[in-house]
């Protein structure tokens, strides 16, 4: 079962059936890669782990990939930026877990970079960051309901939850029809499961 991460399940999920099929074939293999997972980890690292921002930065730039070096240094650039206009937020461990379509073909993984106090709220954020993408309000709103949903009970139930826009350097809140949101992850789990259903039947058939 491929796990995907909640931004990049939140950024396909704006996109046209076509570029749906193209972006989910990429999961048909065993395999994947998060593009973003040195952010993830710097983000965690400088916040919860209490390692200095300088330090963070030159692991990322240890990343021998060029463009993901670039991108990952200017998210987390950006990063520290919010932390300091936040004027002293502290920080704690976020809770984190996977949902997975009913017929269980692909996984979301919820994992926020990091919980983080603000004004005397409790937060759950989620970090996003893309080079070529932004987020639709619904897409953000399906975030945001998955994160409330799965993430922010049990001795986190006091917890807001939003999706920290790194390039806004903003944190993205929106309020939200909760049953309208669970109809749209419905259907776009129905969606992915059919395309993947689909794609064993052509595979059954081409090796008959």
């Amino acid at each position: 079962m491929p796990t995907i991460a909640l931004p990049t399940f939140l950024k396909i999920l704006g996109k046209s059936s076509p570029q749906k099929v193209t972006e989910y074939s990429r999961y048909l293999k065993p395999g994947g890669y998060n593009f973003y997972h040195s952010l993830h980890d710097a983000a965690y690292a400088h916040t919860i782990g209490g390692e200095s921002f300088e330090e963070c930065l030159d692991s990322i730039k240890a990343i021998p990939r060029v463009s993901e070096q670039k991108y990952n240094v200017n998210a987390f650039k950006q990063l520290g930026k919010w932390i300091t206009k936040s004027g002293g937020a502290s920080f704690f461990a976020a809770p984190a877990t996977t949902v997975a379509s009913p017929k269980g073909h692909i996984t979301v993984k919820l994992q926020p970079a990091f919980g983080c106090v603000i004004s005397g709220e409790r937060w759950l954020l989620q970090l996003f960051y893309a080079k070529d993408a932004t987020l639709s309000r619904s897409a953000v709103s399906l975030g945001k309901r998955m994160m409330e949903k799965h993430l922010a009970v049990g001795d986190f139930a006091d917890c807001k939850v939003g999706i920290l826009d790194l390039r806004k350097r903003e944190v993205l809140s929106p309020q939200l029809d909760e049953l309208a949101m669970d109809l749209l992850l419905d259907s776009e789990f129905g969606w992915i499961d059919s395309f993947f259903e689909a794609r064993k039947e052509q595979v059954k058939k081409a090796a008959a």
